[in-house]
């Protein structure tokens, strides 16, 4: 029996807004307060820095958000857009496999049910999970994907929006 070939996948999302520079940030011993600062600031590096600060002095995720509470309160959907766009990668790649316990005939259907499984749930790893005040709006965040086999692109996706 044949071994099906695997396909390679490819997913991004975009176009994101460009991010803001903001002031830079003083860095002091108060970790916890760095975090706060940054993230009022929006500050991709000053937050990189304080949350692998955090980290290496032992506080825990619970700890981190009690002291993070009162800035995300004030601004909920800017703070986690921007957690979000931070700490989610914008792109990902996977190699799919054919399970071995598959038919014949299912290794040689150009869209079978396990790569479809596999590309979507690879989008939506990537997909941001901050919802948007009217999903149908043109605006929102979309995934894009595309799925090569060794015949070429067998499955381009584009423009995919989560609509909850």
């Amino acid at each position: 029996q044949a071994q099906p070939l695997p396909a390679c996948l490819s997913c991004s999302r975009g176009p994101t807004a460009p991010r803001a520079r903001a002031a830079p940030l003083a860095m002091s011993k108060d970790v916890l307060g760095d975090l706060r600062l940054a993230l009022e600031a929006k500050d991709e590096e000053k937050w990189l820095e304080a949350v692998t600060r955090a980290e290496k002095e032992g506080y825990d995720g619970d700890q981190i958000a009690e002291a993070l509470e009162e800035v995300i309160s004030a601004s909920p959907v800017e703070c986690y857009r921007f957690m979000e766009n931070t700490h989610r990668p914008p792109q990902a790649m996977a190699v799919l496999h054919m399970n071995d316990d598959v038919e014949e005939w299912e290794q040689h259907i150009h869209y079978s049910e396990c790569m479809l499984k596999g590309a979507f749930e690879t989008v939506w790893s990537i997909y941001p999970r901050v919802p948007h005040e009217d999903p149908w709006a043109d605006n929102v965040d979309k995934a894009h994907c595309e799925i090569v086999s060794s015949n070429g692109v067998i499955l381009k996706g584009s423009g995919m929006a989560s609509r909850f």
